[in-house]
């Protein structure tokens, strides 16, 4: 009983000034929000807002993208101060909470987790892989369409523009479905910076038989059994990487991201057969 008092003390104690408790209301409805969100929408200079957001400390933390969010106890405490019911017990709430894709101890987490912290890296990688790939691409007479390769002559550029093009598509199609079925609106650039690691094992498909054929001077024929057998496993990697990504970026569940994934696989099977059939 002394523990309860004490909480609901602590609880008015820190929405005693109304600047706290609309911070919590506001991180609520955005669902997340930054240092600049917070002292635009309060028109607060950085020491009073760091004064009001220590506190509130026990009920915000700061993820390590330095954003602000509600902890279960802010919460539970906003609900109990707007009098509406309280929210789900930890246990109910902890099944909900976002789980990354993984195989055993397998995970790409820490792959995603890379290029989110290192955002330059994305534009090096990325610009190396599309020059690379792109002109090897060309010569061998191939296209890539998502994580796909296809036999297909076309120029330089159009290679460029058809593998940015997938690309954008794959990034855009998760962000979309995200955004507008379960309503998750954050880190879309992100999202778009970590999905053009889908085309990693097509690029070094190409690479390996480029290099085996400088090597012993002979065109490398890939039989199509090969090539069916490695175009699933450049399926497996991709949704891989798209759940891992959308888990982690999107904070939604293992079961969403998964469903989210497939989606964006189908439609690039969808797309290739109209390419293939045009």
């Amino acid at each position: 009983m002394t523990d309860d008092i004490e909480e609901k003390a602590e609880m008015f104690a820190a929405f005693s000034h109304p600047i706290r408790r609309q911070m919590l209301e506001y991180i609520v409805e955005e669902e997340e929000a930054t240092y600049t969100m917070l002292t635009a929408k309060f028109e607060l200079k950085s020491g009073p807002l760091y004064h009001h957001l220590r506190r509130i400390k026990k009920f915000v933390y700061q993820r390590e993208d330095k954003k602000y969010c509600l902890t279960d106890e802010g919460k539970k405490a906003l609900a109990l101060f707007k009098g509406e019911e309280e929210p789900k017990p930890h246990g109910i709430i902890e099944e909900e909470k976002p789980k990354v894709f993984s195989i055993g101890k397998f995970s790409l987490e820490p792959l995603i987790t890379f290029f989110v912290k290192n955002p330059y890296h994305i534009f090096i990688e990325f610009f190396i892989l599309v020059a690379v790939f792109g002109y090897l691409a060309s010569a061998y007479g191939i296209i890539v369409l998502g994580n796909f390769v296809v036999n297909f002559e076309a120029s330089l550029w159009l290679v460029y523009v058809i593998m940015i093009a997938s690309w954008l598509f794959t990034a855009g199609l998760t962000e979309i479905l995200a955004r507008f079925v379960y309503k998750k609106k954050r880190n879309t650039i992100r999202i778009f910076g970590v999905s053009w690691l889908v085309f990693i094992p097509a690029f070094l498909f190409i690479l390996v038989s480029w290099l085996i054929g400088l090597t012993s001077a002979t065109t490398i024929i890939v039989p199509s059994f090969v090539l069916l057998i490695l175009h699933g496993i450049f399926q497996i990697w991709s949704f891989l990487i798209l759940t891992t990504a959308i888990g982690s970026l999107k904070e939604l569940s293992k079961e969403k991201s998964v469903i989210i994934s497939l989606i964006v696989i189908y439609v690039q099977v969808f797309v290739l057969i109209f390419v293939m059939l045009s």
